[in-house]
């Protein structure tokens, strides 16, 4: 029987959950609110986008999952903690987070900070272990970099200033895809050059890939921004890709930059198909 492209990533998002789950300290350990916060914000639902294109990754490289199931797991996992700084006060502001009470809401304030400082010290731990099990040591370096970067003032830090920053204004469209791009995409980007270096791909290759994630990263974004504007939350208000191009414009936006990520991996044939199907799941999202 045949397995469609949903079930073939849920099968692999399920494998993802339970790396998680495996990987956060326990709950019966102390500081127990902590470790119990950590659990709320990472398995609270979530998409596993992100690591799902560190596993599609593997096939590239015709490498088993297991290779960067780590790797996969600390990206996830500095995401999340991206995400319950996000909904603090002080950013966004934020009640609910996946149909849930946001961290900070669950735990408090100061908790939720500290299960954010938590997560990304995890992350990088795994990371770091994974990175040991690499070929050659170089790599293995540069991969701790690339997430250290993606987190950073270059990178997650700098795109959430600029929200706030840019916040009772009107943001121009360079603007908002550059806040996006910074914000949001550099972990789509990081996802694939991490597993790439761990694995040794070819500079060649890993630049196929880096145009894959750059335009698939902006790409979820927009389709973001439309989701919102059919069911308004808490940020519904704030300029997006579709208050600036229309619905409609934003849709063709969408369309284009997923047809732009596809085309980037031609050169890979067919052992970038995991991540092709990726991107379509994707695109699937932008009518429905």
């Amino acid at each position: 029987m045949t397995v469609s492209v949903s079930e073939r990533l849920l099968q692999t998002k399920a494998f993802i959950d339970q790396a998680l789950d495996a990987c956060l300290p326990s709950a019966e350990e102390e500081p127990r609110l902590v470790h119990e916060a950590m659990h709320y914000a990472v398995l609270g639902g979530g998409k596993r986008l992100r690591p799902l294109l560190t596993l599609g990754v593997c096939e590239v490289a015709g490498a088993p999952p297991e290779r960067v199931i780590d790797a996969a797991c600390a990206v996830e996992l500095a995401h999340t903690a991206s995400l319950v700084l996000d909904d603090l006060p002080c950013m966004d502001d934020a009640a609910t987070r996946r149909g849930r009470p946001c961290t900070h809401i669950q735990y408090g304030k100061a908790t939720a900070i500290l299960t954010a400082i938590g997560l990304l010290a995890r992350a990088f731990d795994l990371l770091a272990h994974n990175a040991q099990r690499a070929r050659p040591a170089v790599m293995a370096a540069d991969a701790v970099a690339e997430l250290a970067a993606a987190v950073g003032t270059r990178g997650l830090v700098c795109g959430q200033h600029m929200d706030l920053m840019l916040r009772g204004g009107r943001p121009s469209l360079d603007e908002l895809e550059q806040e996006h791009r910074l914000k949001a995409g550099v972990l789509f980007i990081a996802a694939v050059r991490i597993p790439a270096l761990l694995l040794n791909l070819s500079v060649d290759v890993r630049a196929c890939l880096d145009t894959y994630a750059r335009g698939l990263g902006l790409a979820f974004q927009v389709i973001d921004d439309l989701v919102d504007a059919r069911a308004p939350r808490e940020d519904a208000g704030k300029t997006t890709f579709e208050t600036h191009l229309g619905s409609g414009g934003a849709r063709r936006r969408a369309h284009a930059l997923i047809t732009q990520a596809a085309e980037a991996l031609a050169p890979l044939g067919e052992d970038a198909g995991t991540l092709r199907r990726i991107a379509e799941h994707v695109r699937a999202n932008i009518e429905s």
